[in-house]
């Protein structure tokens, strides 16, 4: 029985696959990204409206079904024209490029994609990529290499953006949690400076060049100038008219 059952959705998804390839994938990858979605947030235990969830929940599987599906599946085409076979030259440089340029190129766009649909500023979404993407790249790599080893090597063409979809459940678990803030949080502005009187000017400015020379921590004040400049850039400092 559960053989037969199997057997049944196998030559139903071929089928799919040989009719629509792009759309039949982008589906189950944006399928996968609604249930990581609706994982991570049971994760983080937040409370939310139904709406609330099931509103983030489709974002995160519209980046999936829209953009990585797609993207994945015209990925591993390019790839097995230009290097085709499974020895070992053509699947090490494919891992290569698929490690050093498919994935901080896909995990930048995810992230971008993601701070968007949760209304964040480009200001904000350039802080997340320079504060966060390096990081989530290296993991990335950790998981990956070894599943595109596997796909290059022993995967049909065809079945690779599935079993793609398969690991991608719980990475794309994390990735949400990376990825997807409330939108307060992602476009919060940075809370306003203090405006220093013209007789603390001085002193301000001799802090301020000294944060980095002294051993303690720099004050809250200076903190928030570090990470304001981070973003907008020196001209921040000045005060508004």
């Amino acid at each position: 029985m559960m053989r037969a059952s199997t057997h049944r959705l196998i030559v139903w998804y071929n089928a799919r696959l040989a009719a629509a390839p792009y759309s039949t994938k982008a589906v189950g990858t944006g399928t996968t990204y609604v249930f990581s979605d609706l994982t991570a947030q049971a994760i983080e235990a937040e409370p939310r409206d139904p709406g609330e969830r099931v509103a983030r929940a489709l974002k995160f599987g519209a980046v999936g079904g829209l953009w990585v599906g797609p993207l994945l599946t015209h990925w591993f085409n390019v790839m097995e024209r230009v290097l085709p076979g499974a020895s070992l030259r053509p699947l090490a440089i494919k891992l290569f490029v698929d490690q050093v340029v498919q994935g901080p190129l896909m995990i930048g766009s995810m992230f971008c994609w993601c701070a968007l649909a949760n209304g964040a500023s480009l200001p904000a979404i350039r802080a997340k990529l320079e504060e966060e993407l390096f990081s989530t790249w290296c993991a990335s790599v950790w998981v990956w290499a070894p599943v595109q080893v596997l796909q290059q090597a022993a995967v049909p063409l065809q079945y690779r953006v599935a079993v793609s979809n398969v690991v991608s459940y719980f990475w794309d678990t994390y990735l949400s949690l990376q990825m997807m803030p409330a939108p307060a949080e992602a476009g919060a502005p940075l809370d306003p400076l203090p405006v220093a009187a013209p007789g603390e000017q001085k002193k301000l400015l001799r802090r301020r060049s000294s944060t980095f020379l002294r051993d303690e921590p720099p004050t809250p004040s200076e903190a928030r100038l570090v990470k304001r400049r981070s973003i907008l850039g020196p001209a921040s400092d000045a005060p508004a008219e």
